[in-house]
């Protein structure tokens, strides 16, 4: 009896293929069928949910990259109209904000709020001020190659309707606030004005952590994974486990003032004579009633014919005639409002059919020349009789009016001036050339050593780079330049850095708040201030690429990125130390507060101050600080103030100390609950009574008033964001990315 062998030996080719086939189909046919189903979701991954609504990996990132092409279109559009891009709200690209948007819309369409396309067209209108039309939109678009990305037309226009759906319901919140609810303004005006001095006890979380009991290990491992991926931020109360961007540097210094006191010996008398006779009659003219000048001025004979040149003034009746057209008038605002449609940008749906055609009717009525004034078109009716009027009248208002005053006259009298002239002696400015001549020696010679220098370092660059390309691990790598001989023998100082993020390089003396000029043709005057830390930080920022900037002063800097370490979520392992500090500080808080409040008793109950207090214990220290106001507006824009003796101080704690009357005690924390303070107000300056009356007397000055108010309203708006996320139930399956990440 043939075994199952024999079977198989005599089919063994027909087996043979069928096996090729069935693995044939298993490699090409069966992935994209477990793919089907819950094959796809595994594929797909869930990013976010909320009640009604989920948003999965790939539908995520297609949608903050309409939003990229979205914000990409309106740029563009106005660069064409002349605006400043820069200047313009844009929608953020961010993972978050892109959720944070479809849960207002959500709300936008349970309130009935619906955006038209011709809203979309008046927006389009008030964005670009009326100065683009239908047919550069078009062609806008298709310089974005939108199938490229795998979008169109329609799906731009519709992703506008999108946001502008989610704009009008967060207009609609803000009318609740629009014309500053009553009190708002005297409250901003009151965070301004009024300062405090304070006696302060600080609590610290950190002092009191060894009293909190030892946390378990599933206590660090949960406060890890729900902290992981955020940046520690300064001012923050929640912890962040990332590390943030880090890198090293070096960098050279050449101090302006050394170069120009060094060079200024060198510049010889003979040279200061000749830039001054150069430059005199642009930079060292006398001013008007200047007793030191080089030249006495000539009498003043002209100002005798001025009469003269008055005479035309009787003739300005003849050039206002236009000025009665009536219908002019008429038919500039008939043009404007006929103007709203020709810049019009239509969607490729069908029920817009007939918006095109009437741009392109009137497009075609439109005059020939673009820079004419709307005043000199002529009604629909009369189209050939004003202009040749209107060119009459002007003609005729030119012959009047040059009449009194000959050409040849004219010309004399501009350039008798010139010639009697009077200007600061040299002897006066001789000083002021010297320092000019030293200061741009000193730019060229600094020019001169930075690009010689930068030369060996690019050549450094190079050759480190095929040394690493090559792999010879057995070789020496080339040796990098020697920042420290290189100032010794420039007369330059030199510096650099371990590895530090972007809020310690900052603070790096000099260098880190220096910039440099860049080329931008989206800019209004097509160049841009780059920071440093942008060319250490910024995206595409290179290892061992010299980099010069220079600071407000004058001084220049070169660096060069050393090493870098982007961004990167440490093991739990790593992190522990961190996580279990931050767990003592968040448990040490409770302790914090109960310690500053029994100070605060103790202070009462004895009615001494905390100075007193302080000084009968002595086992805490006070701090005085004051006097300080609620906002600071040094910079032009009000900011928390930041008074000497008090740690990055919040809202809550600039709310404590202004509700005291002088003699009172509350207790604080600041921003980032690291400290809980014992508060004690010892004066309010001024007091409300005389306050009130300042107010009153500086109603009109509204800027900083409108700034604080607005930053009130900001934090009423972050907490409707929040509890409009906890009424969804928003819930994030991995944190969201920022924009560029």
């Amino acid at each position: 009896m043939a075994g199952s062998f024999d079977v198989f030996r005599r089919y063994q080719k027909s087996l043979l293929v069928f096996v090729a086939i069935m693995a044939m189909l298993a490699f090409f046919v069966l992935p994209p069928f477990l793919q089907m189903g819950s094959g796809t979701l595994a594929g797909d991954p869930l990013v976010a949910r909320w009640s009604g609504g989920e948003v999965r990996e790939a539908d995520l990132e297609r949608s903050v990259s309409m939003r990229a092409i979205l914000n990409r279109f309106l740029i563009e559009a106005a660069v064409q109209a002349g605006r400043d891009p820069s200047r313009l709200p844009l929608f953020p690209e961010s993972e978050d904000a892109v959720v944070r948007t479809r849960l207002i819309v959500e709300e936008a369409r349970e309130v009935g709020i619906v955006v038209t396309d011709a809203a979309i067209n008046e927006f389009l209108a008030d964005w670009t001020n009326n100065q683009v039309r239908a047919e550069q939109f078009s062609q806008i678009l298709s310089g974005l190659r939108l199938s490229m990305l795998g979008a169109s037309e329609t799906d731009v226009f519709e992703a506008l309707r999108y946001e502008l759906t989610a704009r009008n319901m967060l207009l609609l919140f803000q009318t609740g606030f629009s014309g500053d609810p009553p009190g708002w303004r005297w409250d901003a005006f009151r965070r301004l004005q009024q300062k405090a001095i304070v006696e302060v006890i600080p609590v610290t979380c950190e002092s009191l952590a060894d009293r909190v009991a030892a946390p378990s290990e599933s206590s660090l491992q949960a406060l890890y994974d729900e902290y992981r991926e955020f940046l520690p931020v300064p001012a923050s109360a929640e912890p962040g486990f990332r590390e943030p961007h880090r890198v090293a540097f070096e960098y050279l210094t050449a101090d302006q003032a050394l170069f120009v006191d060094a060079l200024k010996p060198d510049v010889t008398d003979e040279e200061i004579a000749a830039y001054y006779e150069e430059n005199k009659a642009i930079r060292y003219r006398a001013l008007p009633g200047s007793s030191n000048s080089a030249e006495e001025p000539a009498a003043e004979e002209p100002a005798a014919e001025e009469p003269a040149a008055e005479e035309p003034a009787a003739e300005e009746p003849a050039a206002e005639e236009p000025a009665a057209e009536e219908p002019a008038a008429e038919d500039g605002s008939s043009r404007e409002r006929a103007g709203r449609s020709r810049f019009s940008f239509v969607s490729a749906r069908a029920d817009d059919g007939e918006e095109p055609a009437a741009t392109a009717e009137e497009s075609a009525a439109e005059p020939a020349n673009p820079e004419a004034p709307a005043e000199s078109e002529a009604p629909a009716d009369e189209p050939a009789t004003e202009a040749p009027a209107a060119a009459e009248v002007a003609v005729e208002s030119a012959e009047t009016t040059a009449e009194p005053a000959p050409a040849t006259e004219a010309a004399d009298v501009a350039t008798e001036p010139a010639a009697e002239a009077s200007f600061r002696p040299l002897a006066e400015v001789a000083e002021e050339i010297r320092e000019q001549l030293a200061s741009e020696r000193a730019e060229q010679k600094i020019n001169e050593i930075f690009a010689a220098v930068a030369a060996d370092l690019t050549a450094y660059g190079e050759e480190y780079a095929l040394w690493q390309a090559r792999g010879e691990t057995g070789t020496e790598p080339p040796t990098p330049p020697d920042f420290a001989k290189i100032a010794e023998t420039q007369g330059l100082t030199s510096g650099r850095s371990d590895l530090v993020a972007p809020v310690d390089a900052v603070e790096e003396p000099g260098i880190g708040r220096s910039f440099d000029l860049v080329p931008d043709p989206g800019s209004r005057f097509g160049i841009r201030q780059r920071s440093w830390l942008e060319m250490m930080f910024g995206e595409g920022a290179q290892v061992l690429r010299p980099q010069t900037s220079r600071d407000l002063t004058g001084n220049r800097f070169l660096s060069w990125k050393t090493q870098d370490q982007p961004e990167f979520v440490p093991t739990f392992a790593a992190a522990k130390e961190n996580v279990e500090k931050a767990w003592r500080i968040i448990e040490a808080r409770d302790l914090a507060q109960k310690e500053a409040e029994q100070l605060a008793e103790q202070s009462k109950s004895r009615d001494v101050s905390l100075e007193q207090l302080a000084a009968d214990r002595g086992d805490v220290e006070m701090t005085q600080a004051g006097p300080f106001a609620w906002y600071d507006a040094a910079s032009g824009v009000p900011e928390i103030s930041q008074p000497p003796g008090v740690f990055l101080p919040g809202d809550e704690f600039m709310q404590a100390v202004f509700r005291l009357v002088p003699g009172e005690t509350a207790v604080a924390f600041n921003e980032p609950k690291t400290v809980c303070y014992c508060v004690r107000l010892l004066s309010l300056t001024p007091p409300d009574s005389e306050l009130r009356a300042q107010f009153l007397d500086r109603r009109d000055d509204v800027m900083s008033l409108d700034q604080v108010a607005q930053q009130s309203y900001g934090a009423i708006f972050e907490r409707w964001i929040e509890g409009l996320e906890d009424r969804y139930n928003l819930r994030w399956e991995r944190q969201p990315r920022q924009a560029g990440r």
